[in-house]
Protein backbone atom coordinates (compact mmCIF):
# COMPACT_ATOMS: atom_id res chain seq x y z
CA UNK A 1 0.00 0.00 0.00
CA UNK A 2 1.29 3.70 -0.92
CA UNK A 3 0.58 5.28 2.77
CA UNK A 4 2.13 8.98 3.66
CA UNK A 5 2.08 10.31 6.39
CA UNK A 6 2.28 14.49 7.73
CA UNK A 7 2.68 15.34 11.92
CA UNK A 8 0.29 18.01 13.10
CA UNK A 9 0.17 19.67 16.32
CA UNK A 10 -2.58 22.33 16.61
CA UNK A 11 -2.47 24.61 19.28
CA UNK A 12 -5.50 25.05 21.68
CA UNK A 13 -7.07 28.65 22.06
CA UNK A 14 -7.09 27.92 25.53
CA UNK A 15 -5.86 24.82 27.54
CA UNK A 16 -8.20 22.10 27.08
CA UNK A 17 -9.48 20.73 30.40
CA UNK A 18 -9.47 16.47 30.30
CA UNK A 19 -9.69 15.14 34.19
CA UNK A 20 -7.15 16.55 35.98
CA UNK A 21 -5.19 17.26 32.87
CA UNK A 22 -4.43 20.27 30.52
CA UNK A 23 -3.77 20.03 26.73
CA UNK A 24 -2.31 23.10 25.48
CA UNK A 25 -2.14 21.46 21.66
CA UNK A 26 -3.80 18.66 19.53
CA UNK A 27 -1.54 16.22 18.16
CA UNK A 28 -2.32 13.53 15.47
CA UNK A 29 -0.96 12.49 11.97
CA UNK A 30 -2.69 13.05 8.78
CA UNK A 31 -2.60 9.47 6.71
CA UNK A 32 -2.53 9.84 2.62
CA UNK A 33 -3.15 6.59 0.78
CA UNK A 34 -2.48 6.40 -2.86
CA UNK A 35 -5.09 4.19 -5.54
CA UNK A 36 -4.28 4.71 -9.29
CA UNK A 37 -4.68 8.51 -9.30
CA UNK A 38 -6.74 9.09 -6.60
CA UNK A 39 -5.13 9.78 -3.60
CA UNK A 40 -7.67 9.44 0.11
CA UNK A 41 -6.83 10.67 3.44
CA UNK A 42 -7.71 9.87 7.04
CA UNK A 43 -6.80 11.06 10.74
CA UNK A 44 -4.73 9.07 13.28
CA UNK A 45 -5.09 11.64 16.78
CA UNK A 46 -5.80 9.42 19.83
CA UNK A 47 -7.21 11.56 22.40
CA UNK A 48 -5.26 11.61 25.79
CA UNK A 49 -7.60 10.79 28.73
CA UNK A 50 -10.07 9.38 26.24
CA UNK A 51 -8.16 6.56 23.71
CA UNK A 52 -6.34 3.75 25.68
CA UNK A 53 -3.25 3.93 23.35
CA UNK A 54 -1.18 6.94 22.75
CA UNK A 55 0.22 8.50 19.38
CA UNK A 56 3.14 6.19 19.51
CA UNK A 57 0.81 3.48 19.63
CA UNK A 58 -1.01 4.00 16.76
CA UNK A 59 1.96 4.69 14.70
CA UNK A 60 3.31 1.61 15.36
CA UNK A 61 0.31 -0.53 14.90
CA UNK A 62 0.04 1.13 11.70
CA UNK A 63 3.69 -0.07 10.34
CA UNK A 64 2.99 -3.20 11.61
CA UNK A 65 -0.52 -3.28 9.95
CA UNK A 66 0.80 -1.90 6.92
CA UNK A 67 3.77 -4.86 6.75
CA UNK A 68 1.22 -7.54 7.18
CA UNK A 69 -1.68 -6.54 5.49
CA UNK A 70 -3.82 -6.41 8.55
CA UNK A 71 -6.31 -3.95 10.47
CA UNK A 72 -4.43 -1.68 12.63
CA UNK A 73 -5.10 -2.91 16.62
CA UNK A 74 -5.42 0.08 18.33
CA UNK A 75 -8.93 2.06 17.26
CA UNK A 76 -7.50 5.13 16.19
CA UNK A 77 -5.38 4.02 13.99
CA UNK A 78 -8.08 1.46 12.50
CA UNK A 79 -10.30 4.37 11.42
CA UNK A 80 -8.12 7.10 10.26
CA UNK A 81 -6.42 4.08 7.96
CA UNK A 82 -10.27 2.92 6.89
CA UNK A 83 -10.81 6.60 6.27
CA UNK A 84 -7.93 7.06 4.12
CA UNK A 85 -8.60 3.46 2.17
CA UNK A 86 -12.11 4.43 1.28
CA UNK A 87 -11.50 8.11 0.81
CA UNK A 88 -8.83 6.67 -2.23
CA UNK A 89 -11.72 4.22 -3.35
CA UNK A 90 -13.42 3.81 -6.70
CA UNK A 91 -16.84 3.74 -5.20
CA UNK A 92 -16.17 4.91 -1.22
CA UNK A 93 -18.73 4.12 1.30
CA UNK A 94 -19.92 5.67 3.91
CA UNK A 95 -20.96 8.66 2.20
CA UNK A 96 -17.58 9.56 1.38
CA UNK A 97 -18.55 9.47 -2.50
CA UNK A 98 -21.96 11.83 -4.26
CA UNK A 99 -23.05 14.63 -2.55
CA UNK A 100 -25.48 13.82 0.50
CA UNK A 101 -28.88 14.36 0.08
CA UNK A 102 -29.07 16.77 2.16
CA UNK A 103 -26.73 19.75 2.46
CA UNK A 104 -26.36 20.41 5.66
CA UNK A 105 -26.43 19.02 9.46
CA UNK A 106 -27.95 19.44 12.68
CA UNK A 107 -25.00 20.69 15.40
CA UNK A 108 -24.88 20.71 19.34
CA UNK A 109 -23.14 23.89 20.67
CA UNK A 110 -20.62 22.86 23.50
CA UNK A 111 -19.80 24.53 26.78
CA UNK A 112 -18.15 23.96 29.81
CA UNK A 113 -17.51 26.13 32.50
CA UNK A 114 -19.77 28.32 35.22
CA UNK A 115 -22.31 31.28 35.32
CA UNK A 116 -19.69 33.56 33.93
CA UNK A 117 -18.48 32.12 31.17
CA UNK A 118 -22.04 30.91 30.07
CA UNK A 119 -22.82 34.78 30.20
CA UNK A 120 -19.57 35.33 28.03
CA UNK A 121 -20.47 32.80 26.05
CA UNK A 122 -23.95 34.05 25.33
CA UNK A 123 -22.82 37.89 25.30
CA UNK A 124 -20.08 37.05 22.26
CA UNK A 125 -23.16 35.00 20.34
CA UNK A 126 -21.58 31.24 20.62
CA UNK A 127 -24.98 30.10 21.80
CA UNK A 128 -27.07 31.79 18.46
CA UNK A 129 -29.22 29.46 16.59
CA UNK A 130 -28.02 26.56 18.02
CA UNK A 131 -30.85 24.03 19.10
CA UNK A 132 -28.64 22.22 21.29
CA UNK A 133 -26.23 22.80 24.05
CA UNK A 134 -23.92 20.17 25.82
CA UNK A 135 -22.86 20.96 29.26
CA UNK A 136 -20.39 18.99 31.66
CA UNK A 137 -22.23 18.07 34.97
CA UNK A 138 -20.46 15.99 38.20
CA UNK A 139 -17.50 17.94 37.89
CA UNK A 140 -17.55 19.85 40.64
CA UNK A 141 -20.44 20.82 43.05
CA UNK A 142 -24.01 19.84 42.08
CA UNK A 143 -24.84 23.54 43.60
CA UNK A 144 -22.63 24.87 40.93
CA UNK A 145 -23.61 22.84 38.22
CA UNK A 146 -27.61 23.86 38.66
CA UNK A 147 -26.10 27.58 38.65
CA UNK A 148 -24.67 27.30 35.41
CA UNK A 149 -27.43 25.10 33.83
CA UNK A 150 -30.10 27.63 34.98
CA UNK A 151 -28.08 30.68 34.25
CA UNK A 152 -28.14 29.19 30.68
CA UNK A 153 -31.42 27.92 30.65
CA UNK A 154 -32.60 31.44 31.34
CA UNK A 155 -29.97 33.15 28.87
CA UNK A 156 -31.37 31.03 25.64
CA UNK A 157 -34.53 30.73 23.84
CA UNK A 158 -37.22 28.19 25.28
CA UNK A 159 -37.27 25.79 22.14
CA UNK A 160 -33.66 25.57 23.16
CA UNK A 161 -33.02 21.97 24.69
CA UNK A 162 -29.41 20.86 26.92
CA UNK A 163 -27.27 17.45 26.92
CA UNK A 164 -26.19 16.71 30.66
CA UNK A 165 -22.74 14.85 30.24
CA UNK A 166 -21.91 13.21 33.78
CA UNK A 167 -18.82 11.45 32.12
CA UNK A 168 -19.82 8.55 34.66
CA UNK A 169 -18.96 10.54 37.92
CA UNK A 170 -22.08 10.36 40.05
CA UNK A 171 -24.17 7.85 41.87
CA UNK A 172 -27.86 7.25 41.44
CA UNK A 173 -29.01 9.05 44.32
CA UNK A 174 -26.50 12.08 43.83
CA UNK A 175 -27.67 12.53 39.73
CA UNK A 176 -31.58 11.98 41.00
CA UNK A 177 -31.50 14.58 43.58
CA UNK A 178 -29.33 17.25 40.64
CA UNK A 179 -31.82 16.11 37.68
CA UNK A 180 -34.83 16.37 40.09
CA UNK A 181 -34.15 19.87 40.62
CA UNK A 182 -34.58 20.72 36.81
CA UNK A 183 -37.60 20.95 33.89
CA UNK A 184 -37.36 17.62 31.80
CA UNK A 185 -38.71 19.29 29.21
CA UNK A 186 -35.34 21.53 28.70
CA UNK A 187 -33.35 18.24 28.76
CA UNK A 188 -33.10 16.55 25.75
CA UNK A 189 -30.95 13.47 27.47
CA UNK A 190 -28.23 13.00 30.18
CA UNK A 191 -25.43 11.06 28.87
CA UNK A 192 -23.70 8.73 31.10
CA UNK A 193 -23.91 10.95 34.97
CA UNK A 194 -24.06 7.64 37.08
CA UNK A 195 -21.14 5.47 37.64
CA UNK A 196 -22.99 2.01 37.52
CA UNK A 197 -25.05 2.16 33.90
CA UNK A 198 -27.03 -0.61 35.02
CA UNK A 199 -28.59 2.19 37.17
CA UNK A 200 -29.53 4.34 33.71
CA UNK A 201 -33.38 3.02 33.24
CA UNK A 202 -34.20 3.85 37.04
CA UNK A 203 -32.69 6.83 36.48
CA UNK A 204 -34.72 7.89 33.67
CA UNK A 205 -37.70 6.29 35.31
CA UNK A 206 -37.41 8.38 38.33
CA UNK A 207 -36.42 11.90 36.91
CA UNK A 208 -38.50 11.77 33.55
CA UNK A 209 -35.41 12.20 31.00
CA UNK A 210 -34.09 9.97 28.03
CA UNK A 211 -30.42 8.53 28.86
CA UNK A 212 -27.70 8.12 26.80
CA UNK A 213 -24.68 5.53 26.32
CA UNK A 214 -21.10 6.70 25.48
CA UNK A 215 -18.55 5.56 27.53
CA UNK A 216 -19.87 2.10 27.76
CA UNK A 217 -20.10 1.65 24.21
CA UNK A 218 -16.31 3.23 23.99
CA UNK A 219 -14.52 1.10 27.13
CA UNK A 220 -15.79 -2.13 25.62
CA UNK A 221 -18.58 -2.95 28.21
CA UNK A 222 -21.41 -5.06 27.83
CA UNK A 223 -23.79 -2.69 26.80
CA UNK A 224 -26.40 -5.76 25.74
CA UNK A 225 -28.66 -4.59 28.98
CA UNK A 226 -28.53 -1.23 28.34
CA UNK A 227 -29.39 -1.08 24.57
CA UNK A 228 -32.95 -0.70 24.24
CA UNK A 229 -34.12 -0.50 27.74
CA UNK A 230 -36.51 1.42 29.44
CA UNK A 231 -35.43 5.35 29.14
CA UNK A 232 -32.45 4.93 26.96
CA UNK A 233 -32.73 5.89 23.88
CA UNK A 234 -29.83 7.39 22.41
CA UNK A 235 -26.04 6.46 21.81
CA UNK A 236 -23.03 8.51 21.21
CA UNK A 237 -20.48 6.99 19.20
CA UNK A 238 -17.31 8.59 18.70
CA UNK A 239 -15.60 6.56 15.26
CA UNK A 240 -11.95 6.51 16.10
CA UNK A 241 -12.64 5.12 19.79
CA UNK A 242 -14.59 2.36 17.52
CA UNK A 243 -12.54 1.39 14.85
CA UNK A 244 -12.80 0.34 11.29
CA UNK A 245 -15.49 2.71 9.47
CA UNK A 246 -17.44 -1.32 8.79
CA UNK A 247 -17.34 -1.46 13.09
CA UNK A 248 -18.45 2.14 13.25
CA UNK A 249 -21.36 1.35 10.95
CA UNK A 250 -21.64 -2.37 13.01
CA UNK A 251 -22.57 0.36 16.25
CA UNK A 252 -24.84 2.17 14.30
CA UNK A 253 -27.30 -1.00 12.69
CA UNK A 254 -26.91 -2.43 16.46
CA UNK A 255 -28.70 0.42 17.92
CA UNK A 256 -31.26 0.81 15.50
CA UNK A 257 -31.88 -2.70 16.39
CA UNK A 258 -32.37 -1.56 19.90
CA UNK A 259 -34.91 0.71 19.15
CA UNK A 260 -31.83 3.47 19.94
CA UNK A 261 -30.87 6.66 17.89
CA UNK A 262 -27.31 7.18 17.20
CA UNK A 263 -25.69 10.63 18.05
CA UNK A 264 -22.06 10.69 16.35
CA UNK A 265 -19.37 12.90 17.52
CA UNK A 266 -15.51 13.25 17.26
CA UNK A 267 -12.62 13.36 20.13
CA UNK A 268 -11.67 17.05 19.55
CA UNK A 269 -10.72 15.62 15.86
CA UNK A 270 -9.48 18.24 13.13
CA UNK A 271 -12.08 19.51 10.98
CA UNK A 272 -11.12 17.24 8.03
CA UNK A 273 -12.42 14.46 10.37
CA UNK A 274 -15.40 16.44 11.51
CA UNK A 275 -16.25 16.69 7.63
CA UNK A 276 -15.80 13.06 7.30
CA UNK A 277 -18.36 11.90 10.13
CA UNK A 278 -21.04 14.83 9.00
CA UNK A 279 -21.08 12.66 5.82
CA UNK A 280 -21.52 9.39 7.78
CA UNK A 281 -24.23 10.63 9.75
CA UNK A 282 -26.60 10.88 6.30
CA UNK A 283 -25.02 7.71 4.97
CA UNK A 284 -25.50 5.80 7.82
CA UNK A 285 -29.08 6.90 8.79
CA UNK A 286 -28.24 8.89 11.49
CA UNK A 287 -29.02 12.53 11.07
CA UNK A 288 -32.31 12.35 13.20
CA UNK A 289 -30.53 14.32 15.84
CA UNK A 290 -28.08 17.07 16.19
CA UNK A 291 -24.67 15.98 16.16
CA UNK A 292 -21.30 16.36 18.48
CA UNK A 293 -19.13 17.96 15.64
CA UNK A 294 -18.72 21.43 16.76
CA UNK A 295 -15.12 21.77 18.02
CA UNK A 296 -13.06 22.71 15.85
CA UNK A 297 -13.52 25.85 17.53
CA UNK A 298 -11.34 24.94 20.55
CA UNK A 299 -8.57 25.16 18.04
CA UNK A 300 -6.34 27.98 16.82
CA UNK A 301 -4.97 26.10 13.69
CA UNK A 302 -6.65 23.34 11.59
CA UNK A 303 -5.63 20.74 9.15
CA UNK A 304 -8.40 21.89 6.60
CA UNK A 305 -11.01 25.25 6.39
CA UNK A 306 -13.33 24.68 9.33
CA UNK A 307 -16.84 24.69 8.23
CA UNK A 308 -18.93 27.08 9.40
CA UNK A 309 -21.82 26.61 11.85
CA UNK A 310 -24.56 29.06 11.23
CA UNK A 311 -27.88 28.89 13.02
CA UNK A 312 -27.16 24.79 14.32
CA UNK A 313 -26.60 23.93 11.14
CA UNK A 314 -23.35 22.57 9.42
CA UNK A 315 -23.36 22.63 5.36
CA UNK A 316 -21.60 19.49 3.43
CA UNK A 317 -19.61 20.40 0.44
CA UNK A 318 -19.97 18.35 -2.14
CA UNK A 319 -16.30 17.77 -2.61
CA UNK A 320 -14.87 15.69 -0.45
CA UNK A 321 -11.96 18.01 1.64
CA UNK A 322 -8.26 17.83 1.29
CA UNK A 323 -5.67 18.28 3.79
CA UNK A 324 -2.56 20.18 1.99
CA UNK A 325 0.09 19.15 4.45
CA UNK A 326 4.11 17.78 3.97
CA UNK A 327 3.24 14.26 3.26
CA UNK A 328 6.80 11.91 3.97
CA UNK A 329 6.56 7.76 3.20
CA UNK A 330 6.06 5.73 5.76
CA UNK A 331 9.17 3.52 5.99
CA UNK A 332 10.81 7.64 5.92
CA UNK A 333 8.30 8.72 9.03
CA UNK A 334 9.32 9.50 12.57
CA UNK A 335 7.55 11.32 15.47
CA UNK A 336 9.04 13.99 16.75
CA UNK A 337 10.40 13.76 20.37
CA UNK A 338 7.82 15.58 22.91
Amino acid sequence: MNLHLAYFELPFHKPYRIGSDLLLSRRGVMLRVKRGRAFGYGEVAPLPGFHQETLENAVDSLREAIANDATPMWPSAAFGLSCAIQTAARNPRFGFADPPAATDIGVNAFFSGGVRDAKAAHAQGLFNGFHTIKIKIGRGKPVDDLRTIHAILDLVGSEVRLRLDGNRLLTLQAAERLLSRLDPARIEYVEEALRDDKDLSELSRRVGMTMAIDESIHLGLKTEEMGGAPGVDVQVVKPSLIGALEEVEAVVTQGKINGMETVLSTAVDSSYTIALVARMAHALGASERDHGLGTATLLAADTITPTPIVNGRMAISPALPVPKMDFVALADFRLPQT
